[in-house]
């Protein structure tokens, strides 16, 4: 019964809205003013329509009511998309222009354009919030903003190195990059091990390494989480010492490239500031096994499996 009652009351709303002015309507050619006009009585029962004659196309916005209560209606072409109709209504110091996007292209034209001021009379009902521009409101499809500037982002993680061949090694990863617009960023950043040390066959090895990488990411996914897809570039500065009793000392400096592809997923905590994870596979395209006296003491590894969970913070 509540709901009888609720259509009940906005029938009555409505009928109230289009007896309470006088609608003059016109259109620019080759738009129908008199399609126009029937398609507007059988939606506004009981509204005294007048069909006006063609509109000019330069004045069709600029026009105003004759008398108080009535309310001018034009259809036109619109000015920005040529398959989008234009309705512009003027209400006493209220003009509205309501696009209405690919009607052109459609039969049910007239019945949109009614169902639209329909819709713009039954505004008048409630009084209208002040805008900037005073007389002139226009709900076209707000224009995209003008993209920003660049965001600067600072990461730390902790990452898990899982090679091949040789032990896994844990790292401190601190980078920095750009975000450019929405979608994309660079990365640059560097990982801070500890040294490893290893025995083969009575000879103690010890290692260390300072990877330098680069990334460029593109985010499949915005919004409270992000996911991204990024290609990932590694130089990897080396060094390898072995002692042992009975062979003199040495060391060697290597410089080991890396390439792939990583999946980052990152989550907001609060403005600016994110928890995200990455897993990341690199080829090792150049390495070298580490040899003392001819025997293999460090091997080499063909690639390596990255995992990382952080922090983020700054962008856009």
């Amino acid at each position: 019964m509540r709901c009888c009652l609720g259509w009940v009351g906005i029938l009555c709303a409505l009928a109230g809205v289009a007896q309470a002015a006088s609608l003059r309507v016109s259109a620019e050619p080759p738009l129908s003013g008199e399609r126009l006009g029937d398609a507007l009585r059988s939606y506004l029962d009981g509204a005294e329509v007048t069909i006006e004659p063609q509109a000019s196309v330069t004045d069709s916005v600029n026009v105003r009511p004759a008398e108080p209560g009535t309310v001018v209606i034009t259809l036109q072409r619109s000015r920005v998309q040529g398959e989008d109709a234009e309705v512009v209504l003027v209400d006493g110091e209220e003009t509205i222009v309501s696009r209405l996007p690919g009607a052109l292209r459609t039969e049910d034209l007239y019945r949109a354009a009614a169902l639209k001021i329909q819709a713009l009379l039954q505004r008048r009902m409630s009084p209208a919030p002040a805008t900037p521009t005073g007389d002139m409101l226009n709900d076209r499809a707000t224009p995209a903003l003008p993209p920003g500037k660049a965001g600067f982002l600072l990461d730390v993680d902790l990452a898990v190195m899982l090679p091949t061949s040789g032990p896994s090694r844990e790292a401190l990863r601190l980078g920095t990059g750009v975000q450019l617009g929405k979608r994309w960023r660079v990365d640059l950043g560097t990982y801070l091990e500890p040294r490893q040390t290893a025995s083969s066959q009575g000879i103690n090895v010890t290692s260390w390494e300072i990877p330098v990488c680069l990334s460029l990411g593109y985010a499949w996914h915005t919004g409270r989480w992000q996911g991204w897809l990024e290609t990932v570039g590694h130089a990897a500065i080396r060094s390898f010492s072995a002692e042992a009793a009975g062979i003199v000392s040495n060391s060697d400096t290597t410089i080991s490239p890396r390439a792939g592809g990583a999946l980052a997923v990152a989550v907001a905590l609060a403005p600016g500031l994110r928890a995200q994870a990455r897993a990341s596979v690199l080829a090792v395209l150049a390495d070298k096994r580490y040899l003392v006296d001819g025997q293999v003491v460090w091997p080499a590894a063909r690639a390596l499996v990255l995992m990382e969970m952080g922090l983020q913070y700054g962008g856009r």
